[in-house]
Protein backbone atom coordinates (compact mmCIF):
# COMPACT_ATOMS: atom_id res chain seq x y z
CA UNK A 1 0.00 0.00 0.00
CA UNK A 2 1.18 3.40 -1.14
CA UNK A 3 1.33 5.95 1.32
CA UNK A 4 1.04 9.93 0.12
CA UNK A 5 2.27 12.87 2.49
CA UNK A 6 1.24 16.35 0.94
CA UNK A 7 3.13 19.63 2.22
CA UNK A 8 2.31 23.41 1.25
CA UNK A 9 6.29 24.96 0.44
CA UNK A 10 5.26 27.84 -0.57
CA UNK A 11 2.01 30.05 -1.26
CA UNK A 12 1.08 34.01 -0.88
CA UNK A 13 1.30 36.71 -2.98
CA UNK A 14 4.34 38.50 -3.83
CA UNK A 15 6.07 41.77 -5.50
CA UNK A 16 7.82 40.61 -8.70
CA UNK A 17 11.09 41.54 -6.56
CA UNK A 18 10.49 39.67 -3.62
CA UNK A 19 9.11 35.81 -5.84
CA UNK A 20 12.56 36.16 -7.52
CA UNK A 21 14.34 35.87 -4.57
CA UNK A 22 12.18 33.07 -3.07
CA UNK A 23 12.49 31.16 -6.08
CA UNK A 24 16.02 32.18 -7.17
CA UNK A 25 16.99 30.97 -3.59
CA UNK A 26 15.39 27.66 -3.68
CA UNK A 27 16.29 26.88 -7.14
CA UNK A 28 19.97 27.95 -6.15
CA UNK A 29 20.01 25.84 -2.96
CA UNK A 30 19.04 22.68 -5.37
CA UNK A 31 21.49 23.47 -7.85
CA UNK A 32 24.51 23.55 -4.82
CA UNK A 33 22.77 20.32 -3.16
CA UNK A 34 23.97 18.56 -7.22
CA UNK A 35 27.02 20.04 -7.39
CA UNK A 36 28.00 18.97 -4.02
CA UNK A 37 26.75 15.32 -5.00
CA UNK A 38 29.10 16.30 -8.58
CA UNK A 39 32.26 16.72 -6.14
CA UNK A 40 31.58 13.85 -3.91
CA UNK A 41 31.67 11.48 -7.02
CA UNK A 42 34.72 13.19 -8.12
CA UNK A 43 36.54 12.45 -5.06
CA UNK A 44 35.49 8.84 -5.80
CA UNK A 45 31.64 8.22 -3.67
CA UNK A 46 29.39 6.28 -6.48
CA UNK A 47 27.09 7.97 -8.64
CA UNK A 48 26.40 8.84 -12.47
CA UNK A 49 28.14 12.11 -12.50
CA UNK A 50 26.12 13.12 -15.81
CA UNK A 51 22.37 12.20 -14.32
CA UNK A 52 23.76 14.69 -11.82
CA UNK A 53 24.99 17.18 -14.02
CA UNK A 54 21.54 17.15 -16.48
CA UNK A 55 19.78 18.17 -13.01
CA UNK A 56 21.65 20.89 -12.84
CA UNK A 57 21.52 21.55 -16.66
CA UNK A 58 17.52 21.53 -16.04
CA UNK A 59 17.38 23.23 -12.99
CA UNK A 60 19.56 26.04 -14.58
CA UNK A 61 17.50 26.52 -17.67
CA UNK A 62 14.41 26.10 -15.11
CA UNK A 63 16.07 29.54 -13.38
CA UNK A 64 16.84 31.19 -16.77
CA UNK A 65 12.96 31.22 -17.65
CA UNK A 66 11.95 32.41 -14.57
CA UNK A 67 14.12 35.06 -14.42
CA UNK A 68 13.03 36.13 -18.33
CA UNK A 69 9.26 35.62 -17.40
CA UNK A 70 10.04 38.41 -14.43
CA UNK A 71 11.90 40.75 -16.57
CA UNK A 72 8.85 40.95 -18.86
CA UNK A 73 7.41 44.45 -18.80
CA UNK A 74 4.10 43.33 -18.54
CA UNK A 75 5.02 41.96 -14.90
CA UNK A 76 6.52 45.01 -13.25
CA UNK A 77 5.22 46.60 -10.28
CA UNK A 78 2.58 43.50 -10.15
CA UNK A 79 1.97 41.49 -7.47
CA UNK A 80 2.40 37.79 -8.00
CA UNK A 81 0.17 34.95 -6.00
CA UNK A 82 2.82 31.52 -5.96
CA UNK A 83 1.57 27.74 -5.11
CA UNK A 84 4.00 24.99 -4.83
CA UNK A 85 3.38 22.06 -2.73
CA UNK A 86 5.57 18.89 -2.22
CA UNK A 87 4.16 14.80 -2.11
CA UNK A 88 5.86 12.35 -0.66
CA UNK A 89 5.37 8.81 -1.69
CA UNK A 90 6.32 5.51 0.27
Amino acid sequence: MQHTNQFTLIQGKFTVEDAKSILFNFYNTKINFHNLQLIAIHEGKPGDASEIEQKVSALKQVKQEISSLLSAPDFANQLLEIEGHITIKR
